[in-house]
């Protein structure tokens, strides 16, 4: 019988725990935020386990844990080692360090002393898996001889790293010097990979797995695929890897997961579908399918699982993005026990989980609430009944917040019943709330009678209903876009309970020129939030609820896309696509700095920020930047915004910098920056401009002379990256910045040079895909590129983003090209390329051939 029961709780640095592993010594986890943190390992005796009653002395037995619970170190390795995106695969490594693979493309690795000893680069996307895999090959200059052959049979084994990205390979790298020694291309999009046991001691074996490809409004050809890899030598000089076998589409959504099982012999993939396979590692063909539970939760969807190991014990564990571990009992499984199969609940979306390395048959639990769990089925190892309930409570906690009926205030801002008449439904079968005597009910629509029809009261509350741009949804989603130019575009969706997923998806790629690729994937993602015939929670006579409504989950976990590239693949680099933004300092020790400053400033005449303006309202604000991974929930007030106005435009030039500081990170969060904030961004830029123009005009000197445009252009550049409002308040004002940009193109400073050029790169962009533009922009956006780059000052990367602005610049339209062949481009860029690298050549030469 299956009864797993928690054993540790551990809190790591409270963003979102994407991946552990084991090292000799500690457990090391990986978050969203780009944090390790690293907890010792302990044989130690901790204390009691499960208390007795109160009123009696315990007679338990010291409990026995894996980890330390104090031994936990965040960022172990220094400041240095932090990630500059999320931490989306670790591994551990044979001199006891380990690497990790991140959303920048980057591998890196670390020592036992958490070090960081190398970076790893080559992959072109997000690095979301790794694993290690043990190839046989003979020593060098093992020849043998008649008398004595034995060197010819002996057998070295050399351990390599194995990589799988978002950009359809797996790659494997020589631990010893960092060099990728073999590329396996041709994936359906994201790669998971797993190590394999040698194969005779004569060649290596290893297992991807693929998350499909979209075609049409289907997602298609996720395959499991095992590869040979032979003609192994000491050096890894001439590795090849065959591809032996292909499985495909024997799972009914992406793979998200590989591990082995090695008291089986069996692999084991894990994915969308709610499914695990046990598979023969020979033919990869499935021998067993693992479900969950459906009958004894009451879903209609099978919750999307996240990744999958087996214990020491034999058991198999699998996580889900709903927020449950599921474990299997395989043996008792085969037997027909009902008690084959154990959920555990978790507060939150559970990203990965992983066994146990004493033997105990224990496993770890990685999740979205910024916590690490150790379950046991050894009652020595149990936590106190403290921890355990504090741990029900939280999953209770999260439960309740979709079974609660709506608030009060929720009910005031439903739409009258009584004014139903005017408000004419969508579609046959819509549903909608109404406020009905002070009560939440739901109404469908009758096309054919044209009214709406009273179904019941609404008994559940759907925690992810909400507004973007100031239309109301039953569900409001988070997407996030991983650019191909770098950085993350966060995004919204709306649904309505009865819409077609697939016409909302279709919409959200039409109002976000995204790549038509992405539909199925959106449209599964919406259904799996929100279920296939999502509604409210009607309290009718039949006592049915929505199954939609009861998973644990306590918020939308954001779906994760990639910036598909252009379809046009004539050039490289060109055009711009998505925009490059400046989101450094949104961490709590920065943004403390910038309140300190504000602080200091208000205590000079004339800046008068009220206490309550202060040490409330700003406060509040800088917390509220500082939890990125909370943005999809949280909201930024008029009176927060206000307050930045208010200090930008009233204080002396020389304070307003810290303000402008501000700004550039407020306009990033998604609810700052949405569309019916529009009007307010265009009084922030508008000051910026002005407060730079003034500068221009000023003696002023020291910091806030480099500071003030510095940040006025890292304000312009993120306006791009920030929501409707914000970008439809920047493109007011594009000839404007343009004509400012000029201003201060000769700047000795190379940060101001660096924002410039990263204000001129987003402009171009906007224009190519919005495809509209005031005249008077074209002249001097190409004046403003050639004062640039014909001032020979600027640094090789922010000549890359000018350059690229104005190959981006010469794809807008015929005008464009027309203004720049005018101007005679082509004679003041010649020559340019050879002095700034192969990569700026590579730009000029897509450059010339359009000018052509």
């Amino acid at each position: 019988m299956l009864d797993y029961k928690l054993s540790q709780s551990i809190l790591t640095e409270g963003s979102p725990v994407r991946s552990i592993a084991f090292t000799p010594t500690h457990l090391i986890s990986g978050s969203e935020s780009g944090t390790l943190s690293s907890t010792a390992l302990s044989s130690q005796e901790t204390g009691t386990g499960a208390e007795s009653s109160s009123s009696s002395i315990s007679l338990s037995s010291p409990r026995l844990a894996l980890l330390d619970p104090n031994g936990t170190v965040i960022q172990p390795g220094g400041e240095g080692t932090r990630h500059s995106h999320h931490i989306t695969a670790l591994i551990d490594l044979p001199d006891g360090g380990y690497a990790t693979g991140c959303k920048d493309h980057i591998i890196r690795l670390f020592d036992s002393r958490h070090a960081l000893v190398g970076k790893l680069e080559g992959h072109e996307n997000a690095v979301t898996s790794l694993s290690t895999v043990v190839l046989p090959c003979k020593p060098q200059g093992s020849v043998g001889t008649k008398e004595n052959d034995s060197d010819s049979d002996r057998i070295i084994y050399i351990t390599v790293l194995l990589s799988g990205s978002w950009d359809g390979t797996a790659k494997l790298w020589n631990l010893q010097n960092g060099k990728c020694i073999a590329t396996i291309p041709g994936h359906e999009n994201t790669v998971s990979v797993q190590g394999l046991p040698p194969v005779d001691c004569s060649m290596g074996k290893i297992a991807t797995g693929s998350a499909g490809v979209a075609r049409g409004n289907v997602i298609s050809d996720y395959k499991i695929r095992l590869w040979e890899v032979v003609n192994v030598t000491e050096d890894l000089m001439n590795v090849q890897v065959n591809l032996k076998c292909t499985v495909g589409n024997d799972h009914n959504g992406p793979i998200r997961d590989l591990a082995y099982d090695p008291l089986s012999q069996m692999l084991l993939s894990c994915s969308n579908d709610g499914t695990v396979k046990v598979r023969d590692t020979v033919t990869g063909e499935a021998v067993a399918t693992l479900e969950f539970p459906f009958a004894s939760f009451s879903q209609s969807q099978p919750p999307m699982l996240l990744s999958v190991d087996c214990t020491e014990t034999g058991n198999i564990v699998a996580s889900s993005e709903d927020g449950n571990v599921i474990v299997w009992n395989v043996s008792a499984m085969e037997s027909g026990s009902a008690d084959a199969v154990q959920v555990i609940e978790h507060p939150n979306c559970v990203w990965k989980v992983l066994k146990a390395r004493d033997g105990s048959g224990d496993f770890i639990s990685a999740c979205h609430d910024g916590m690490i769990r150790v379950f046991t089925m050894d009652d020595k190892r149990v936590a106190p009944e403290g921890e355990r309930a504090a741990f029900q409570d939280s999953v209770l906690e999260a439960k309740a917040r979709h079974s609660t009926g709506p608030s009060r205030e929720e009910i005031e801002a439903l739409p009258k019943w009584e004014m139903n008449a005017l408000q004419v439904g969508k579609s046959e079968g819509q549903v909608q709330v109404f406020n009905k005597n002070g009560k939440a009910i739901a109404a469908q629509w009758s096309a054919v009678s044209g009214t709406w029809i009273e179904v019941g009261e609404v008994t559940g509350r759907n925690e992810n209903a909400g507004t973007i741009n100031g239309i109301q949804y039953d569900h409001v989603l988070p997407i996030e876009i991983d650019l191909a130019s770098g950085g993350v575009q966060r995004l919204q969706i709306g649904y309505n309970n009865g819409e077609n997923p697939f016409t909302v998806a279709q919409k959200f790629i039409d109002d976000n020129m995204l790549d038509q690729g992405y539909l199925a994937q959106i449209a599964d993602y919406i259904r799996s939030r929100v279920g296939e015939a999502a509604g409210p929670t009607i309290g009718m006579d039949s006592g049915t609820t929505n199954s939609a409504n009861m998973n644990v989950s306590s918020g939308p976990v954001p779906m994760d896309i990639v910036e598909a590239p252009t379809s046009n693949n004539t050039y490289k680099y060109i055009p711009m696509k998505g925009y490059k933004s400046f989101e450094t300092g949104t961490d709590r020790t920065t943004l403390e700095k910038v309140y300190k400053k504000i602080e200091e400033f208000n205590s000079c005449p004339n800046n008068n920020l009220t206490p309550n303006e202060l040490s409330s309202v700003l406060n509040g604000l800088c917390q509220t930047i500082a939890a990125t991974n909370r943005y999809h929930a949280t909201t930024v007030t008029d009176v927060e915004l206000s307050i930045i106005l208010k200090m930008m435009s009233k204080w002396p030039l020389e304070n307003v910098f810290p303000s402008l500081d501000l700004a550039r990170l407020v306009v990033i969060h998604p609810d700052a920056s949405k569309a019916s904030r529009s009007a307010f961004w265009d009084k922030i830029v508008t000051c910026a401009l002005d407060r730079c123009e003034e500068l221009r005009h000023s003696n002023l000197s020291g910091p806030p002379n480099i500071a003030i445009p510095m940040l006025s252009f890292r304000l312009f550049a993120n306006c791009f990256r920030g929501g409707a409002g914000s970008q439809s308040a920047v493109e007011l004002h594009l000839a404007r910045i343009l004509k400012c940009a000029d201003g201060f193109v000769l700047s000795t400073n190379k940060n101001i040079r660096l924002a410039i050029a990263t204000s001129i790169l987003n402009i171009s962009s906007y224009m190519k895909y919005v495809g509209r533009y005031d005249d008077a922009i074209t002249e001097v956006l190409l004046v403003t590129i050639r004062n640039i780059i014909g001032s020979e000052i600027y640094e090789v990367e922010p000549v890359m983003r000018v350059m690229t602005a104005l190959g981006t610049s010469l794809l807008v339209d015929d005008r464009f090209k027309g203004k720049a062949m005018e101007l005679n481009v082509g004679s003041w860029i010649d020559g340019i390329g050879g002095r700034y690298g192969d990569k700026a050549s590579e730009i000029l030469d897509e450059i010339k051939s359009i000018l052509q």
